[in-house]
């Protein structure tokens, strides 16, 4: 039978675990970024989810009053409690771990295709010794922006993004290890990023606290520095 195209592969997923997915979730994360001289620094960030579409992460200490806020499609970036950036998108990392589980199909349709998804193209494929839907890319393309799926559990395993904005493009890839359940719900403790193949990111989450009540005003830009959590 016909593959079937992105759009119902997204389906699957909502179909999975629409009602049965968290709203909210805050953890920290232990972050290592790896420059292209192998230097490394080491981070903890607070992050705060409220599903569908919102993200906040503070950089620690808390005193620097620094650290980005996805909200409402828009990228707000703060440094010393003041607005540096506000840029339009959506977080495709947000979308396909997150926001998929828990809005409209359409939507997370809409919000892919924005970003450069082509959901037009699916296929299996094997990926650490698992059988995956890749949507976005035909076999043999790792440059087009895609993601790759796990036919059995239907959590995201690969997110590609395509970034032509620059002189040479580029692409970024995430990858989401270690799913273990927390509260009965998949969360992936372990997140690695490479930019052009080489590793540049690892992140690993601890303090997992899931469907804790979060305030709407954390999630504001304009109260950034006001509503902050001292945790």
């Amino acid at each position: 039978p016909p593959l079937p195209a992105g759009h119902a592969v997204l389906a699957a997923m909502n179909e999975r675990y629409i009602g049965k997915w968290y709203m909210t979730m805050t953890y920290k994360q232990n972050v290592t970024i790896i420059t292209t001289s192998g230097r490394q620094t080491r981070q903890v960030w607070n992050q705060y989810l409220t599903l569908p579409g919102r993200q906040r992460i503070d950089y620690l200490p808390l005193g620097s009053r620094s650290g980005v806020l996805y909200a409402d499609g828009k990228l707000h970036a703060f440094a010393n409690g003041k607005a540096q950036d506000v840029r339009q998108g959506w977080n495709p990392q947000l979308v396909l771990t997150g926001d998929v589980y828990t809005q409209m199909v359409d939507t997370t349709v809409r919000q892919l295709e924005s970003l450069g998804f082509d959901l037009s193209i699916a296929r299996k494929a094997q990926w650490d010794g698992k059988e995956v839907w890749v949507v976005g890319a035909a076999d043999g393309d790792s440059t087009s922006s895609q993601f790759w799926v796990d036919t059995d559990s239907l959590l995201v395993r690969r997110i590609l993004v395509r970034d032509a904005s620059g002189a040479k493009p580029s692409v970024t890839e995430t990858r989401f290890l270690s799913y273990r359940s927390v509260g009965g719900y998949p969360v992936a403790h372990s997140t690695r990023a490479y930019r052009d193949g080489r590793l540049y990111f690892r992140g690993e989450a601890t303090n997992i606290l899931i469907a804790e009540r979060l305030s709407v005003e954390l999630f504001e830009p304009q109260n950034w520095v006001r509503s902050q959590v001292k945790r």
